[in-house]
Parts: structure tokens; sequence; C-alpha cells
């Protein structure tokens, strides 16, 4: 059965399904810090974000040509993992 906020007879804490201020407090000294550090993190990550954004429009054909690489390199070991794989598969010792 559940208390309500206004029922004076059954009072009861409603804190961290009734377990009293003890485990709200250790709960919020736990989550805090990690609270603090997702906002730090998101912070940091939208200011490296903007500092990229800033860098392809002052430069966009270094831009262009870096990500030119990381396609040509990506589609190179893309397709040598498949060709040894399709390799290994047709090779049967015997």
């Amino acid at each position: 059965m559940l208390a309500s906020a206004n029922d004076t007879n059954g009072k009861r804490d409603l804190h961290v399904g009734g377990l009293g201020a003890a485990p709200a407090a250790t709960l919020a000294s736990v989550i805090d810090p990690l609270m603090d550090a997702s906002e730090n993190w998101v912070q940091k990550a939208r200011d490296f974000v903007g500092s990229a954004d800033d860098y392809v429009r002052n430069n966009p054909w270094q831009a262009l040509g870096v990500m030119a690489m990381v396609g040509v390199t990506l589609g190179y070991l893309l397709s040598r993992r498949g060709s040894q794989r399709h390799l290994s598969e047709t090779w049967v010792d015997d």
C-alpha cells in the first residue's frame, strides 16, 4: 500500500522508494559527479565540433583532401579484408 504525500497517519519518507534520506544522499553523492563529468564531456565535444567546423569553413580544400584520403584508405582496407576472406574460402588443402 502506498502512502500519499498528504497522509498524516501513515507518514512515510518517500525518498528513494521510502528508504530514507541516507540512501538518497548516497545516491546523490554518486550521481552528482557523474552528471558533472558528463556535462564537462558534452562541453568538450561541442568545443571540438565547433573548432572542426571553423577549420573546414576556413580550409575547405584541405578538408576535402583529408576526407578523400580517409575514404581511399578505408576502401583499400575493406577490399583487402573481403579479398582475404574470399581467398580463404576458395583454397582448400587436400
